[in-house]
């Protein structure tokens, strides 16, 4: 049920009616429902994955619970007979077992994520080694489905063994209510990313209609609907023609419109959906965490990544990064270095392997390609190098007498952050990793700013015509300037709150004329699908 399609808005506003008329101890309930009647929409081979997840994930957490619980009732009973080091020794030995069942419990639920979306894929290069060794064996291909939204349920089922195993809060007691955690409609699509000390707790709690609520949510989703069929999906055809396999016309101009094109497509495509989903989860009194904060105005990649897929890039701190930093491999070769190469080379280490870990796992959850992976440690090496290099630029900066507080400067990250995404975009969006080399060595070899200004007519040969153009460039500027406001602290919604009522309905009115008659949509159009939808 595509978020785009009137489908899912009748289907929203039916359970929004029900959820707010049944008495609030229920309410729960009617969102439970909702969300396995839209994961039955997809596919009813869909919802034994995760029927599984959830119940295996379930039991798990209640065990290792039940554990805690046992240990810390043998300590009570024992009271003052217990030592303060007998006590340490009781409670490092249940965790020890604690440990043991969440690491059980993790790997098996990574290794249902990877098996479902990477094993036909090893399969694959499995017989292609047969092939080239000429031996006489093949391995058949298995008919396996990825169900819709698998990582993100996985990664919150994950998240959530993690925080339990790490005693942040008491397993959840009621399988509904944590199965509704882990299946909520709006989110299980394409995220954000939830973590059940969060949204968990709201999914549990009473809510009543507020008008605030309803308002909000629904300016949220139209604005996710601008930038999804206005933007992202017009956009979607230049992208598709300059990165299409064959395409050999290497112009640094067409590469530099199509990279930019398709920064375009993904943003409104991934940002637009989020908004639908937390617009619609507003709708009914349950805050979502935000998952973009306007990355276009980036001044690094660091800071790129803190914009960009906000609840991932805070999943994989949380319980990836901060691991790494710590973990007893990367600590021992931390000392080994500070006492050879001095405290700085020391603390270095982790700043770099933690990156590595992180960007290499994020290459290959959006896939197990070269193209990715590739991406990942670019990304990776960049972002450890930038910290590396920290007393260079200062000392660089200080002799130059540059002025880092100048709006020059700013603009100066900005544009240095843009060319280093471009060539990251280009790195997964190529047809291989032979063709993204010559793009980018194109993109700063041969510029034609006439095909750029359209002087020549050629840009609108690329799957948008002359007046789509128009359109584009209308709705992109509208997104740049909306975003410069929030830059500068302007917040939109509560803003155009405080106008006059009729100044407010026509702006309202006017985003969704626009939608109804610029976005991508009709009789003959076939929705596309978010890119993100099926990870």
């Amino acid at each position: 049920m595509p978020f785009t399609s009137f489908r899912f808005f009748f289907f929203l506003a039916a359970v929004i009616f029900v959820y707010y008329i049944v008495p609030k101890r229920f309410q729960w309930a009617v969102l439970l429902a909702a969300s396995y009647a839209f994961y039955l929409y997809s596919g009813i081979d869909n919802v034994f994955f995760i029927v599984g997840t959830t119940l295996f994930t379930y039991l798990s957490a209640l065990l290792m619970q039940s554990m805690r619980n046992k240990n810390q009732k043998k300590i009570d009973a024992l009271g003052d007979g217990l030592t303060v080091e007998k006590k340490r020794e009781m409670k490092k030995a249940v965790a020890k077992k604690i440990h043991t069942v969440q690491v059980l419990t993790v790997l098996v639920n990574l290794a249902t994520l990877a098996s479902l979306k990477y094993l036909n894929l090893f399969i694959g290069s499995a017989n292609d080694m047969f092939t080239l060794f000429r031996w006489d064996a093949s391995i058949p291909f298995v008919n396996l489905i990825v169900p819709l939204g698998l990582s993100y349920y996985t990664f919150n089922s994950i998240g959530y063994l993690i925080d339990i195993g790490r005693g942040k809060y008491p397993a959840e007691k009621h399988l509904g209510k944590f199965a509704l955690f882990v299946s909520f409609f709006p989110s299980v699509v394409q995220g954000p990313l939830n973590r059940f000390g969060d949204v968990g707790v709201q999914l549990k709690e009473p809510h009543k209609l507020e008008y605030d609520n309803l308002k909000n949510g629904a300016l949220l989703i139209l604005w996710g609907l601008f930038k999804k069929l206005v933007i992202a999906d017009r956009v979607s055809a230049i992208a598709g023609t300059i990165f299409a396999p064959g395409f050999t016309d290497y112009n640094g101009s067409q590469i530099l419109f199509g990279v930019l094109a398709y920064s375009f497509q993904i943003y409104g495509d991934f940002s637009g959906g989020t908004d639908i989903t937390r617009g619609a989860a507003q709708m009914m009194g349950i805050n979502l965490p935000m998952n973009f904060e306007r990355p276009f105005f980036s001044t690094s990649l660091g800071d790129f990544w803190k914009r960009w897929h906000m609840s991932l890039g805070a999943w994989m701190r949380e319980y990836v990064f901060y691991p790494v930093m710590l973990c007893r491999p990367v600590s021992n070769l931390s000392k080994k270095m500070r006492k050879k190469h001095g405290s700085y080379a020391g603390k270095m280490v982790p700043s770099v392997a933690a990156p590595m870990v992180v960007f290499f796992l994020i290459g290959i959850w959006h896939g197990i390609t070269s193209q990715y992976i590739v991406n990942g440690l670019y990304n990776a090496t960049l972002i450890s190098a930038s910290v590396a290099m920290v007393p260079v630029y200062n000392k660089l900066i200080e002799k130059l007498h540059i002025n880092t507080e100048t709006f020059s400067y700013k603009l100066f990250q900005i544009f240095r952050t843009t060319v280093l995404l471009f060539i990251s975009r280009i790195i997964v969006k190529a047809p291989s990793l032979k063709d993204a080399g010559l793009m980018i060595k194109a993109m700063f070899t041969s510029i034609d700013l006439d095909f750029l200004f359209g002087l020549d007519g050629k840009i609108y040969k690329y799957g948008v015509n002359e007046k789509e153009m128009g359109i584009v460039v209308f709705s992109i500027l509208i997104l740049l300037v909306v975003g410069i406001l929030q830059e500068n602290g302007v917040k939109i919604r509560e803003t155009l709150a405080k106008q006059n009522i009729f100044f407010r309905w026509a702006l309202v009115l006017l985003l969704i004329a626009f939608i109804l008659i610029f976005g991508v949509y009709g009789p003959n159009y076939n929705a596309s699908d978010f890119i993100y939808g099926r990870f």
